[in-house]
């Protein structure tokens, strides 16, 4: 909470791989681009003072690291630090997670009762993966107690540099990979190319997946929620909540079906979105890059102020059958031009 309450009035500024890579080149003397060395100027001076911040994510973190050259390596991670102040978002599982707990408990006790997305979505760069802390140790309760709040307030602090430094490069190069599932998803558009006649209906059939998939998470959002409210865990009611989960997600569906659901949740709606405009398309096929290029979307688009990406996602983003950049109130931008206009803008 200290830390999204710190950051809310600062600019926010998504820098996709690419951005980052040419930011960190400039930097080095390895690249001759005047807008990119204005553009990491104006960056570099806004976030010394405290006006705007370049959070990272998992995504921008493991693709980052793929870099082989350690001085460009190197270069990455002190930018990182420089510019991201030491924060990312939550890694895709968690922000999913708080985006649904989000949804239903303000939609079931009112907005009042819950703190926003936008000051629960970030944490700090060593957790950019997911919170990992010692458990199930050999020392007593109150000792292992008092290790894992030592443990959480070393790696807090911890910058990208001094992971590295500390962990190692090949041990964080051991990190799960999203496979590539290309292939799968242009079987599956022109197997199923014949099913909807409308741009809507395809979303409305993405939404059905996507929330099929979630099903298990649903439980268990169920499951911690009569915990935290009566203290009690459940057992022996597999069947109850596997109902409660099922009538929840017929909720959000036929929420999206008449329009009364817009935004939320994030992790729900950008993706179905992304999908059924791809799969309206009759020219475009899945790119093995699209898999992490969506979820740099994912993440930038409901809380960030604008996102530089490259110039084939942008446009996806903005189609006018889209508008995601509206909805979420993103500037989405991939020419260096219109970035260093734009910051230059949001700085007066």
């Amino acid at each position: 909470m200290a830390l999204g309450e710190r950051i809310s009035p600062q600019y926010k500024v998504y820098l996709d791989t690419n951005y980052w890579l040419m930011l960190s080149d400039v930097r080095l003397g390895r690249r001759d681009d005047a807008l990119i060395s204005e553009l990491l100027d104006l960056l570099e001076d806004a976030a010394a003072s405290g006006i705007l911040i370049c959070p990272i994510s998992s995504e921008v973190f493991l693709e980052i690291l793929k870099q082989s050259d350690p001085i460009s390596l190197g270069s990455s991670a002190e930018l990182i630090d420089m510019l991201s102040d030491g924060v990312s978002v939550l890694a895709p599982k968690e922000r999913e997670r708080m985006e649904l707990l989000y949804f239903i408990r303000k939609n079931s006790s009112g907005e009042e009762s819950v703190h926003s997305q936008e000051m629960m979505v970030w944490t700090r760069l060593p957790y950019v993966l997911g919170m990992v802390i010692p458990c199930d140790t050999c020392f007593s309760p109150e000792d292992e107690l008092a290790i894992r709040k030592s443990f959480v307030d070393i790696m807090w602090n911890l910058s990208l540099t001094e992971m590295i430094e500390t962990v190692g490069l090949e041990a964080l190069r051991q990190m799960p990979k999203m496979p590539d599932i290309s292939g799968d998803l242009n079987t599956g558009k022109f197997t199923h190319s014949t099913e909807n006649s409308s741009f809507d209906e395809v979303f409305l059939s993405e939404i059905a997946g996507i929330l099929d998939e979630h099903m298990a998470d649903f439980r268990e959002m169920f499951v911690y929620l009569e915990g935290n409210t009566t203290g009690n865990i459940p057992t022996n009611s597999e069947a109850l909540y596997r109902d409660m989960a099922l009538r929840f997600a017929n909720v959000i569906y036929h929420g999206f079906r008449l329009k009364r659901i817009t935004t939320e949740p994030p992790s729900l709606r950008i993706p179905a979105a992304i999908h059924a405009a791809i799969r309206c398309d009759t020219h475009r096929k899945y790119k093995r890059t699209d898999a992490h290029d969506f979820r740099h979307a994912e993440a930038a688009l409901p809380y960030f102020d604008v996102f530089l990406t490259e110039r084939s996602l942008c446009h996806l983003l903005t189609r006018s059958d889209l508008t995601l950049d509206q909805i979420y109130k993103c500037t989405v931008i991939a020419d260096p031009l219109k970035a260093v206009e734009e910051v230059k803008k949001a700085l007066g």
